[in-house]
């Protein structure tokens, strides 16, 4: 194998490595941002004001009597990140359920990198 055979794959290899490392990562700041756009005090520094009023069940008007975000009722399916490296695009499936109120549906975040975190800008959800 020559040299520059060589370097090419360890060159592929390594992009390989970090667009990985870079899905992982926004996978899991993914489902940070639907869990805290899920309860009523959410912390923006995950995501703006369209994306949480876009994500958050009474923000949507998908009132139950007396909703009350439960993490135990709340599953965040496999997230699929398209990204180039600070922009991204994630794909998910939520599914909320409790004896009063559940729904099931995709999600799709626009996300940038900001100060270190993952920062929702935009999302869409068929419910």
């Amino acid at each position: 194998m020559s040299n520059k055979r060589k370097l090419v794959l360890s060159f592929v290899l390594l992009f390989v490595i970090a667009y990985l490392s870079f899905s992982a990562w926004i996978a899991h700041d993914t489902k940070i941002i639907l869990k805290e756009a899920m309860s009523q005090d959410a912390n923006r520094k995950y995501m703006n004001s369209s994306a949480f009023e876009s994500i958050n069940p009474v923000e949507r008007g998908m009132k139950a009597d007396s909703f009350k975000y439960n993490p135990s009722s709340h599953h965040i399916g496999f997230v699929l990140p398209l990204h180039f490296f600070v922009v991204s695009k994630a794909f998910v499936t939520q599914k909320y359920e409790n004896a009063d109120f559940g729904f099931r549906e995709p999600v799709k975040l626009t996300l940038i990198l900001k100060s270190g975190k993952w920062y929702a800008t935009k999302a869409t959800s068929q419910p």
